[in-house]
C-alpha cells in the first residue's frame, strides 16, 4: 500500500522527537538524582561536622557523653548571647559558657535529620533512630575529638547513616522526576504539532507539484504552480514552470511546423500531380517539355525535403562535423569564386576587406562553406543592380572571436524582424513563394550549423546605409 510523504515525515519525525525526549528525560532523571544526592550528601556532612564541635565542646565540659542527645532535643539553648551557647555544668552544678561559631547559631538548629554517635572503635553512644542490625560505613564519619585532639567518636548524620534518602527528600526527588516527565510530555506534544505544520509546509509544494504533473501528462500544458517561496522548493516550482512553457512552446512550435511542411509541401506535389492528370486527360501532350516541367517540381520537392532533413539532424545534434584548423579567408575566396560571374551580370559591386594575420579557427570547412554560400546567395537575390555586397573580417581579441559580416545594400530588414529570420519556413514578405523568398530553410540551417561551432549568427544594424548585415562569431 502506497504511503504517501507526508505520512512518511511525520513517522519519522515523530520517531526522532519521542526518541529524543525519552533519552533526555531519561538523562535528566539519572543526573538531578546523582546531583540531589551529592547535595544531600555534602549537607549531612557538613551537619555533621557542626555537630563534631558542639559534642567535642560538650565532652570537654563534661567530661562524659551522658545527656549529649539533649543538645539535638533542646536546639534552643544553642542559639543564645549573640551565638555563645550557656549550659550548666553536670559537674560543678556553675554556669559556665561554652563559645561557639556564629555560625552554627544560625544555621540547622532546627534540622530533624537522624543522627548517630559512636565510639572511636565502634559502639553506639546514643542514636535517633533504630540502627539495629544496621552497620555503619567505614571512612564515612566524622570525628570528634577532645581537648588533646584525641578521638572521643565518630558522629553520622542523615544519609551518611544509610544509602537511603529520608521520605521528605524521596518525595521532593520524586515530584522533580514528575515534573521533568511532565516537562518531556509537552514538549513531545508541542514539537509533534509544530512539526506537523513544517511537514504541511514542506509537502504541499511536493503535492501541487504532483497534481501539475499529473495534468500535464494528460496533455495540458497550460497548467503552472503558484509556490512563491525563497528557497529550494520555489526553485523547483520556477523550474517547473520554465519547463512546462518550454514543453508548450515546443508543441506549438511542432504544430506549426508541421503545418508549414504541408504547406511548403503541398505547392509542388499539387503541381506535379495537376500537369499529371492534364496528361492524362490529354489535356497537355506528353511530350518532353511537359515532363521536364514534372521533373523540375520534383527537383524543387527534393531540395525542399533534403533541407528539412538537414535542418533537423543539426538541431538533434546528429551533423558529423569534420573539425581542423582553417583559414576563414579561403573559404570566403571559395565563396566569392562561386558567384563571380553572377556578380558581374547584376552588376553589383564586391568589396572584400580581410583583416590581415586573421587567427585560424576550428570548424568544418564544407558547412562553413554552406554557411556563406547562403548568405551571400540571399544578398545577391535581393540586393538591386549597381549595388554592393561587403564581407569583412576581424580579430576580437576581446572575447577570443573571430568575426565575420556579410553587408548589402538591398531593402534591408526591419529591427522587428531580425531575431525571426533564422526561424524555420519564416519569410518577411508571407506572399514570397519558393522562387522569390527561397524555403525560409537556410538561414535556420545555417544558425544550428554556427551554434555546433560554438558560434553564433545574427542580424545587426547595417553600417552601409538600409541594407542587411549578418554578423557570425566564431571561437579562435
Amino acid at each position: 500500500m502506497k504511503m504517501r510523504l507526508m505520512y512518511k515525515m511525520m513517522i519519522s519525525f515523530m520517531l526522532i522527537i519521542v526518541l529524543g525526549g525519552v533519552i533526555i528525560a531519561f538523562t535528566i532523571n539519572i543526573s538531578t538524582s546523582r546531583s540531589f544526592t551529592a547535595m544531600v550528601r555534602e549537607s549531612d556532612i557538613a551537619y555533621a561536622e557542626e555537630l563534631a564541635i558542639i559534642f567535642s565542646l560538650y565532652y570537654q565540659e563534661t567530661g562524659t557523653w551522658e545527656g549529649v542527645e539533649s543538645l539535638l532535643r533542646l536546639p534552643s539553648q544553642m542559639g543564645m548571647m549573640g551565638g555563645n551557647s550557656m549550659r550548666r555544668s553536670r559537674t560543678s552544678g556553675q554556669d559556665s559558657q561554652m563559645p561557639l561559631p556564629d555560625h552554627m547559631t544560625t544555621r540547622r538548629q532546627f534540622r530533624t535529620l537522624p543522627v548517630v554517635l559512636t565510639g572511636p572503635v565502634g559502639g553506639i553512644i546514643f542514636s535517633t533512630v533504630d540502627v539495629s542490625g544496621l552497620k555503619m560505613p567505614e571512612n564515612a564519619g566524622i570525628p570528634v575529638y577532645d581537648g588533646n585532639n584525641s578521638g572521643i567518636g565518630i558522629i553520622f548524620a542523615g544519609s551518611m547513616i544509610g544509602s537511603e534518602l529520608l521520605p521528605v527528600q524521596d518525595a521532593f526527588l520524586a515530584s522533580v522526576k514528575k515534573a521533568i516527565l511532565l516537562a518531556s510530555v509537552a514538549v513531545i506534544f508541542v514539537t509533534f504539532v509544530i512539526g506537523y505544520f513544517l511537514v504541511r509546509h514542506i509537502t504541499s509544494p511536493v503535492s501541487a507539484l504532483h497534481r501539475a504533473s499529473e495534468r500535464i501528462a494528460e496533455g495540458d500544458l497550460e497548467v503552472r504552480v503558484d509556490i512563491n517561496r525563497k528557497d529550494e522548493l520555489g526553485e523547483l516550482a520556477t523550474g517547473f514552470n520554465s519547463m512546462t512553457e518550454s514543453l508548450q512552446a515546443a508543441e506549438k512550435w511542432k504544430r506549426q511546423i508541421i503545418a508549414d511542411s504541408a504547406h511548403e509541401l503541398r505547392t509542388p506535389v499539387s503541381l506535379i500531380q495537376g500537369h499529371l492528370e492534364m496528361m492524362l486527360e490529354g489535356v497537355y501532350p506528353v511530350d518532353r517539355e511537359g515532363i521536364k516541367a514534372i521533373y523540375d517540381e520534383t527537383v524543387l520537392l527534393a531540395s525542399l525535403i533534403s533541407e528539412l532533413q538537414k535542418l533537423s539532424s543539426a538541431e538533434a545534434g546528429h551533423t558529423t562535423l569534420v573539425m581542423e584548423k582553417l583559414a576563414l579567408e579561403d573559404v570566403i575566396g571559395s565563396v566569392t569564386n562561386t558567384f563571380k560571374t553572377r556578380l558581374e551580370e547584376k552588376k553589383i559591386e564586391f568589396n572584400l576587406d580581410i583583416e590581415p594575420s586573421l587567427p585560424e579557427v576550428t570548424g568544418d570547412r564544407q558547412k562553413l562553406y554552406q554557411v556563406l554560400l547562403n548568405l551571400v546567395s540571399n544578398s545577391l537575390k535581393f540586393t538591386p543592380s549597381g549595388g554592393l555586397i561587403s564581407i569583412s573580417t576581424w580579430n576580437e581579441k576581446t572575447s577570443g572571436n573571430v568575426c565575420v559580416a556579410i553587408e548589402d545594400s538591398g531593402p534591408g530588414i526591419p529591427r522587428e524582424e531580425r531575431t525571426k529570420i533564422f526561424n524555420r519556413f519564416y519569410r518577411i514578405d508571407k506572399h514570397r513563394n519558393r522562387d522569390s523568398g527561397g524555403s525560409g530553410l537556410g538561414l535556420a540551417i545555417s544558425r544550428e550549423i554556427i551554434r555546433n561551432h560554438g558560434g553564433s549568427i545574427k542580424a545587426v544594424d547595417p553600417e552601409l546605409g538600409n541594407g542587411t548585415r549578418i554578423l557570425i562569431t566564431l571561437p579562435v
